[in-house]
């Protein structure tokens, strides 16, 4: 079984050897000055205070690639195993146990380093909250304990109270070090905000903490342990989580080192013991660092919030002042709260000029109420729609607009706020489709209009019959058609020919159609020289005699027609009336009054006749 290894084999270049001088002078500068710093409560039967060089280590192979990790994790390892031999720090027990508890160290490092890195690797910043609530566990607690856990059962046996105790010692001063090292040396990675201060500035913050801490640690009579932290949240304030990771430590140094040696508030604990107090300090330390990285938190993304706002608004602004449409955000009352540049080009308004004000100052006054009830169709349904209404200039026009509203909500409870309008300029489209709109009036004109006499055609006489009739029949309403027909017009076409046949049918369209003049009747022509006129609402009688007036309006014309007995043009009308009713068929009216033309070329021509059996049984029923 193959198993793969948690840092790949590749072929890329070795770390340069100038950088792992810098590490190695660096691990070995805080192994050895910790052990120092350590040394004096080691002697006095005290605990570590705090081992920073894990936490150091564990910065280095964050910011490295993986495949690099096991260069420095030699050197970490040959550092640690150098200074607890040189300094015998574990005399009392086989040298060999030098090197268990420096591989210890180096399972806490690649532990915390392999749990860490796919959060912090890529972009390290640890004011985001993921990014420290990960450091907190992993690094501060999981790894340092199981690293305690296995030291501690090496030394003492963990079944025992005095075991427990060592585990706790070790942890404590593990998970302290890499909780003030680890971020303090990824700030300096990122060149953090410390680097970007005046150095007077930064001198005098950290002279001012070294002044504080001495001052509360060298005496012994007051509880003075927490008037160290105002002057930590100033520093941190003031240099961010680099300058509060580099405060901790300086206070860790100073007051541990003050304690160590019988100065401090710590000394007010009655029979306390210097490990007692030392736990003290620490506990003291880890709640400084956790107020002073929530707060570090909490400010970065406050800034970062703002950051975004400000970047979210220059967008819009700018997207706003370079689009040609006009942008409006207004209250859900419709009062403008922002206008953008665009309504000068547009409307002729300067963007002041229309602040404060509502529609009702330049929307046209029949459009409001179309308006109205989009807004409030947004306010209750919470979805935008489009509209097109007139819009009036600062000259006085009114121009042609679309709006496209959408509601927009606060981001913390959702609820509606106001409207953002985005208003654009279709008075082009609006005369284009006006155009297209009349050419379509003109289109449907032409297919129902016919092309020689200019009167109705054959549709849309049938189209206007269909309607009446149904029209009559819901309104219980008499009828009545006329079919005309003009007189002998074959011999006409043969004797003057078909253009002059063409104008006697144009001149008899125009003649019937002057007494075929109220608003609900037509006059069309059926086709040929046949003619039908629809009268709605009106009886026989009044059919007839419209029908007598039409004849006698053709035969006064006098149009000459040598085909004619008359000597001139002349038509015979057939007349007939029905009050129609649902179960009658639509073609009964046509019929009739059609028999009745016939019987009016049959009985001499140019006369009138009517329906008069059809008729009175219609009436009858």
């Amino acid at each position: 079984m193959k198993f793969a290894l948690p840092f790949p084999r590749s072929t890329e270049p070795r770390p340069t050897a100038r950088h792992m001088a810098l590490v190695c002078l660096a691990l070995a500068a805080s192994s050895t000055a910790a052990s120092l710093l350590n040394s004096a409560g080691w002697n006095a039967g005290g605990i570590t205070i705090l081992w920073p060089s894990n936490g150091l280590l564990i910065g280095v192979l964050l910011c490295e690639r993986r495949s690099h990790w096991w260069h420095y994790l030699l050197i970490g390892y040959g550092i640690d195993l150098a200074v607890n031999i040189s300094l015998d720090i574990y005399q009392h027990a086989a040298v060999n146990l030098a090197f268990y508890i420096a591989a210890c160290n180096m399972l806490e490092v690649f532990l915390a380093s392999i749990l860490l890195y796919r959060v912090i690797s890529p972009c390290p910043d640890l004011t985001q909250r993921r990014q420290l609530r990960h450091l907190l566990l992993s690094g501060v607690l999981i790894a340092p304990a199981i690293a305690s856990f296995l030291a501690s059962f090496a030394l003492e046996n963990m079944l025992t109270l005095h075991g427990l105790y060592g585990f706790v010692h070790w942890f404590s001063a593990d998970a302290l070090g890499v909780a003030v090292v680890t971020p303090l040396y990824l700030s300096f990675r990122r060149r953090d905000k410390l680097l970007h201060r005046a150095w007077w500035e930064q001198a005098g913050l950290y002279a001012l903490l070294a002044v504080c801490t001495f001052a509360v640690f060298w005496q012994s009579h007051l509880p003075l342990l927490y008037a160290v932290l105002p002057p930590l949240l100033l520093l941190g304030t003031r240099l961010r989580l680099a300058g509060s990771a580099l405060g901790l430590l300086l206070v860790s140094v100073l007051g541990g080192y003050l304690n160590t040696i019988g100065h401090g508030p710590l000394m007010l604990s009655q029979g306390a013991s210097l490990t007692d107090r030392t736990l003290q300090l620490q506990v003291f330390l880890a709640v400084s660092m956790l107020i002073l990285y929530v707060i570090e938190v909490l400010k970065a993304e406050s800034s970062r919030l703002q950051q975004h706002l400000q970047t979210s608004e220059t967008r819009f602004r700018l997207l706003a002042e370079a689009s040609k449409d006009i942008m409006i955000l207004a209250d859900l009352n419709g009062k403008r709260r922002y206008v953008s540049p665009a309504v000068s080009e547009v409307l002729g308004w300067t963007p002041e000029e229309l602040l404060g004000g509502t529609y009702r100052q330049i929307v046209h006054p029949e459009d409001q109420p179309a308006l109205e009830a989009l807004l409030e169709r947004c306010r209750t349904e919470g979805m935008g729609n489009v509209l097109t209404y007139r819009c009036r200039k600062k000259e006085g026009m009114y121009l042609w607009v679309e709006t496209n509203v959408r509601v927009y909500r606060d981001e913390s409870t959702q609820r509606p706020v106001g409207f953002v309008s985005v208003v654009r300029d279709v008075s082009v489209r609006k005369a284009a489709e006006e155009q297209l709109n009349e050419a379509f009036r003109m289109v449907a004109g032409l297919v129902t209009v016919d092309g020689l006499t200019g009167i109705a055609n054959r549709r849309r006489m049938e189209e206007v019959l269909e309607a009446e009739w149904e029209r009559a029949v819901r309104n219980a309403a008499p009828l009545s058609l006329l079919v005309i027909d003009v007189d002998y017009f074959k011999r006409y076409n043969d004797f003057y020919g078909h253009l002059q046949g063409d104008t006697c049918l144009r001149e008899v369209a125009q003649l019937a159609a002057r007494m075929v003049h109220r608003s609900n009747e037509l006059l069309a022509r059926y086709g040929g020289e046949e003619f039908v006129a629809i009268l709605p609402g009106t009886t026989s009688e009044d059919a007839q005699r419209l029908a007598e007036r039409v004849r006698l309006a053709i035969e006064r014309k006098g149009l000459p027609h040598s085909g004619n007995p008359h000597h001139c043009v002349t038509v015979s009308i057939g007349c007939a009336t029905r009050w129609p009713a649902s179960s009658d068929a639509r073609d009964t009216l046509f019929t009739a009054a059609d028999h009745a033309l016939y019987r009016a070329k049959s009985g001499g021509r140019n006369r009138v006749e009517v329906a008069e059996s059809e008729s009175l049984a219609s009436t009858a029923t």
